[in-house]
């Protein structure tokens, strides 16, 4: 047998020869390797004597072998469709070219040129879809800002209700307040002190921010003695302002509990024994002695009869 000296072999025979060792040879020694254990494990498994280890040693290579060899021959297909693909688009290219390079006669060009036009047409048309899908996608888009603009409209205008709304009433209650404090700055200076007028005034105002609002304190400190006649008009005049009578905010029995916690000393009898609830109920009840009278509300509901506001009724009026 003749060897060829490695000067000897061309780098062709050199590639065939490795190409056969890595393909070949040593897949082959794989599968006889892997055969073995694969081949024990069969035989521990089967029944005693049903097939020789031979023979399925044999069966594990011949499988083995042909797995091996139906994927080599798919990556080797996969391979050979790959080429043929790049080398047709490379033919295509070169035929373009050469096309292009190639002159054009009349009647050659005739069909080139009512294809052009037939592209021509086909973006046109492309051309004017596009822009009819994207009008339509604007008006659809100009119609959610509407309705979007009209929705947060309707919710502004909703809170902005809410908040004029509540805004009247704190400014409506205020004005009640203030009336009120002038009121009792009034007609309660004969008989306050004026360093302890204004601690009369906010208790009373409590009273009328709240129907519930019980005193905890007696008040006691006076200049002039009253009698419950005048503490029971006073109470009435501030409550009728802010609703006094069935189905209001303010009853008798509230101003009654009112006043005989605040003015206990002053609700008693000539033994001096307390009045009645069911008396002090009766808040118009009238004596010669009276001093704070009962002040009738004037058209506009809240005004009382004291100078600073008998000029704006009139003024009103």
């Amino acid at each position: 047998m003749k060897i060829d000296s490695p000067s000897s072999i061309t780098s062709r025979e050199a590639s065939i020869r490795l190409e056969w060792i890595s393909t070949r040879i040593l897949p082959g020694v794989a599968v006889l390797l892997l055969s073995i254990p694969l081949s024990q494990w069969a035989d521990s498994n089967l029944p005693d004597g049903i097939v020789p280890v031979s023979i399925i040693y044999l069966m594990i290579v011949i499988i083995l072998w042909s797995m091996y060899m139906a994927v080599q021959y798919a990556f080797v297909g996969i391979a050979q469709t790959r080429k043929t693909k790049t080398h047709a688009c490379n033919n295509q290219t070169a035929t373009n070219e050469s096309t292009a390079q190639k002159p054009v006669f009349l009647l050659e060009a005739m069909p080139i040129i009512n294809e052009s036009e037939n592209i021509d047409t086909i973006c046109k048309v492309e051309t004017i879809e596009e822009i009819s899908e994207a009008e339509v996608v604007e008006d659809v888009c100009v119609a959610e800002t509407e309705e979007l603009t009209k929705e947060n409209h309707a919710s502004s205008t909703y809170q902005q209700g809410i908040d004029d709304f509540y805004q009247s009433q704190a400014e409506s209650q205020k004005k009640k307040l203030d009336t009120i404090h002038e009121y009792l700055l009034y007609i309660m200076s004969p008989f306050v002190y004026e360093e302890d007028m204004d601690e009369f005034c906010t208790d009373l105002l409590r009273f009328a921010m709240d129907h519930n609002y019980r005193p905890e304190v007696e008040w006691k400190r006076y200049k002039t003695k009253l009698s419950s006649f005048d503490v029971r008009h006073l109470v009435w005049s501030i409550a009728t302002r802010l609703g006094l009578g069935k189905g209001k905010v303010y009853s008798n029995d509230d101003c009654a509990c009112y006043i005989e916690r605040r003015f206990a000393s002053l609700c008693v009898t000539a033994s001096g024994e307390p009045l009645s609830h069911s008396t002090l109920r009766n808040l118009t009840v009238t004596s010669n002695s009276d001093q704070i009278h009962c002040d009738i509300q004037g058209e506009d509901g809240l005004l009382f009869h004291i100078p600073s506001q008998l000029g704006v009724e009139k003024d009103r009026r």
